[in-house]
């Protein structure tokens, strides 16, 4: 089962504009491209030649801009430095009309900065450049302002958790108080370590390692899928959950299948390039169409659609309307 184009475009036009609110972790993603001919004489390493170079936004503005890439409104909220890389992420959310008003200048620490060099179209090598932790007292309070601001006016959240800080113990509590008060719906790409913050989301989207980690035990096989998912649910109080399998597709516990059993979704990727930022794109489709008010399916979907077509691009990636709806036409040509 899968969307016909035609439904598609219905979900899409429903998407625009809608208001969905990003809480994370700001980074700027840098590539270093280059070409590899030689092996250094100082140490056993290739020699990259870097013939170009870019930036692009990463974690939680790189959910941002999947939302605004498919013609929803982000509002994001996280934290950057006014240093080189911030204001290089300032001047890319800016490009993409993307607010920054949502974000808290925090100066203990500097912007996040994940920089991958990739020589003969393959990646080799990642640099972190970070100061995870809590936040201070004032970069927390201004964290929660921003949040009840957002939220006054998003129809869902996005929580998406590089365990960087962002995401701790306070300002969840006041997400499950916000959400619970409007009723809206919290959707988590976690990181198992911070597995008891996520107590109560409406939905968590971990890979098949995540969701591993999180139950304590094997998630490989469909019928491993099942148990850890309703492991995760029970301890968690879910009302759903989103496992990403790569070239197995999706497995969806939706509330309407009592979690029994999940709703398999095969993958629709056809050439797997670069996985880099997947689950972004996956969890801003599939927020961005339940805030359309589509129904769990219908936005799971599309969320592997989307998936598909981003997985074929380099790098850090977003997919737009025109290029799914060329995804399904291709389909349906086939």
């Amino acid at each position: 089962m899968r969307l016909d184009r035609a439904q598609a475009e219905s979900l899409l036009r429903r998407m625009e504009g809608r208001k969905v609110a990003v809480l994370g972790d700001v980074m700027l993603d840098e590539y270093l491209f280059g070409e590899v001919s030689r092996i250094s004489p100082e140490a056993p390493v290739p020699i990259v030649r870097v013939v170009r170079e870019q930036a692009v936004l990463g974690g939680a503005a790189n959910v941002a801009a999947n939302l605004k890439a498919l013609g929803a409104e982000p509002l994001l909220i996280g934290t950057l430095q006014k240093d080189v890389a911030g204001d290089r992420l300032l001047g890319l959310l800016g490009r993409l009309g993307i607010s920054i008003s949502g974000l808290v200048l925090d100066t203990s620490r500097p912007t996040i900065i994940k920089t991958r060099v990739v020589g003969q179209q393959q990646q080799m090598l990642r640099i972190d450049r970070e100061e995870s932790g809590p936040p201070e007292a004032a970069v927390l309070m201004g964290l929660k302002t921003r949040l009840e601001q957002a939220l006054a006016e998003a129809s869902a959240l996005i929580v998406s958790d590089y365990a960087k800080g962002v995401v701790n113990a306070p300002v969840m509590e006041a997400v499950r108080s916000i959400c619970a008060a409007k009723d809206l719906p919290w959707i988590v790409d976690p990181k198992p370590a911070h597995k008891a913050l996520y107590q109560g989301a409406t939905l968590m989207t971990p890979n098949t390692k995540e969701a591993s980690e999180l139950a304590q035990r094997p998630a490989k096989s469909d019928a491993d899928v099942a148990d850890a998912g309703r492991a995760i649910l029970a301890e968690l109080g879910l009302q759903g959950l989103l496992v990403t399998r790569s070239e197995r597709g999706m497995a969806l516990f939706a509330p309407d299948s009592d979690h029994m059993a999940p709703w398999m979704v095969p993958t629709e990727a056809r050439e797997v390039f670069d996985v880099s930022g997947a689950g972004d794109t996956v969890i801003a489709a599939f927020s961005a169409a339940i805030a359309a008010g589509a129904d769990w399916r219908e936005a799971a979907m599309l969320a592997n659609a989307a998936a598909g077509v981003v997985v074929a691009k380099v790098g850090t990636a977003t997919v737009t309307p025109a290029e799914l709806l060329a995804h399904y036409h291709d389909q349906e040509a086939n």
